[in-house]
Formats: C-alpha cells, structure tokens, sequence
C-alpha cells in the first residue's frame, strides 16, 4: 500500500507492507486527509524531516483491529498522549511528557492506510461523508483555543488569520460572541470569511481598525515568520487576552511594554484537552455536524493520493488561493 513520505526533494510516494499490529492498534483505510497548515510551513522553508511520513487530519474505516469496534467511518485523534504521566492523570492531555503525534513520532495518514491506538479514534456523525469527517482535528485544535479564550456573550473578538484554523475559530466564536472579526491577506480569504458572515479586515489595517473595535479576545492562527503577536499585543484591549495556536517558524516580536502596561494575558493552545463535559476532540466530533452546510466554503481543493505532490503545491500557492486542500485516496 501507498505512503507518502518526506525526502530532502518534497514528497513522494512510497509502497509499503504494513506491519503486524500491536496490541490495542486497529487499521484504518484512509478516506480523506487533510494537509495542515504545520506541514506547509516546513515545506514552503525547506524544513521538512525527511523520512517523515505527515498526515494528522483524517477519516477512515477499519480494515483491521485487535479490538472490536462497529464497522463505521472514524476520525482519529492524533495526539497521541500516554495515559501515565502527572499530566494526563490530570485530564491535562495535551501536555503529557510521552506524547507523540501522528505524522510525527509515528507514520500519518496522507497514504492508504494508518496504524493507531484504538482508544484514539471516533466515531464520525453518519451525516458527513469522509471529506468533511477529515476536519474533526481542526475543530478540535480551535474548539481547545475558544475554551481558552473564555468567550462570553458580549466578547468582542478579533481572529489573526483567515486560513482554515482562523475561520473555524472565528465560526466556532460566531455563535458565542457579541461581535467577531477576522484578519486577511487574500482577497479569497475575506470572500470566505464574508460567506460565514464573518467581518473581515486586512491584515495591514488590523491595529488602526482595533482602535475603534478594543477586542477582548484575540486568537492568533497564523505562525510561521508572521507579525501577528506584535498585531496582537498592540491591538487587544487593556485587560484582554490573547490565545496562541499558530506555530511559529522563528521566535516572534513580543512588545513587553504593551504586555506590561495593558496587563495582557498571553497563553498557547497546543493540542486537544479535556474539558469539564470530557476530551475536547470529542466535543469536536459532536460540533462538526453544526457547521455541515458551511465547510464545503473551508474545503477549497481535493487530489488524489497520487497528485501528492501537486496537492502541496496548490496548498502553497499564490494563484489557487486554497483554503484546505485534502488528500482522498482511491479516488
């Protein structure tokens, strides 16, 4: 079976013989799979780990399993926390010490098939199909980043970022918050924002407009060699508070006067945890269904597994303007 893999060139394909599973591990034939938004960093800066097999936003069904699951369409969490350590006893499972992520520590899911621990994996609404399945991890990211942010009714929000984690936060947000507003760089980024009736700014204009807006909360989405946590120190209200969940690629500028003087909190959203109704990735499975008739507007381009590599090349560029771009094997 197909995997993809990281060379020192980009992205191949490789044919694989899967392995025997371990036990508690089940196998599932790849439905859909996203490319996040971490992968392109690496690849647009020629960072990428060869060797490396990515992919961690997928659904699929069982092929086989050393435990017994009813045979329906999954999403997989793919963090990959271990149970034991002071944090996970916790409930604190997106800081265990012995976690690893799928795509990472262990091979992903751009390819036919993945390996992963059976406590990992979820059941999918029979409303979606796999395509729309294969966003539950994104959700999941943004659903831990809205907890954070401690929305309430009269929250006036401000999302730095308007790729595919800047408008599901800004959606999850939408239905919470007084007033939510979004950061754009593409005039396709603020047609999408506008379609989910998100008001949309321009990037360049963020901290003049917030002027007049005092955001409460923002979320930066962004990462990468990006302005955005200067934008956001500069632009938040005195006594606000920011959420971190875009990966950086170089330690951003930090104003620590601004930090200081408006009393800003600063804090980072890594992985799915776990709230007081249970695991945040769970919560997204339950939420996903809400937004059916909204994602085709996030879920701009599909390939096929063997267009790999054209697939990171429409996700990186500056004429197809992509939102999400997903992998559907078999197709």
């Amino acid at each position: 079976m197909l995997q993809s893999l990281w060379t020192e060139e980009g992205i191949v394909l490789k044919d694989v013989e899967p392995p025997a599973l371990q036990p508690g591990w089940l196998r599932l034939k790849i439905h859909a799979c996203g490319i996040c938004g971490s992968d392109l960093h690496g690849y647009k800066d020629g960072k990428i780990r060869a060797g490396g097999k990515p992919g961690h936003e997928m659904s699929g069904t069982i092929m086989e399993s050393t435990v017994d699951l009813p045979d329906e369409l999954y999403a997989v969490e793919p963090w990959l926390w271990c149970g034991e350590c002071e944090f996970c006893r916790i409930g604190k499972v997106q800081l265990c010490r012995n976690g690893g992520l799928v795509g990472v520590s262990v091979p992903g899911g751009l390819g036919d098939f993945i390996d992963v621990p059976a406590m990992h994996v979820y059941p999918s609404d029979p409303s979606l199909t796999p395509i729309e399945a294969s966003l539950t991890e994104p959700f999941g990211i943004c659903t831990r980043a809205v907890h954070l942010a401690d929305l309430k009714m009269d929250t006036r929000v401000l999302i730095l970022g308007a790729g595919s984690l800047g408008l599901i936060s800004a959606m999850l947000a939408r239905d919470t918050a007084e007033r939510v507003a979004i950061s754009y760089r593409y005039p396709s980024q603020a047609e999408a924002a506008m379609k989910l009736g998100i008001e949309a700014i321009p990037e360049d204009q963020v901290v003049e407009w917030a002027q007049d807006y005092g955001p409460d909360a923002i979320i930066e989405t962004v990462g990468g060699h990006a302005n955005t946590i200067e934008q956001a120190t500069a632009a938040c209200r005195p006594d606000g508070r920011i959420v971190v969940l875009g990966l950086f690629s170089e330690n951003p500028t930090l104003d620590m006067r601004a930090l200081i003087h408006k009393e800003l909190k600063i804090m980072g959203s890594a992985f799915f945890g776990t709230s007081e109704h249970g695991p945040e990735f769970r919560a997204s499975t339950k939420i996903l269904p809400h937004f059916k008739k909204e994602l085709g507007v996030l879920q701009t381009h599909q390939f096929p597994l063997s267009r790999v590599a054209d697939a990171f090349e429409a996700a990186v560029s500056k004429d197809d303007r992509p939102i999400k771009v997903t992998i559907i094997p078999g197709s």
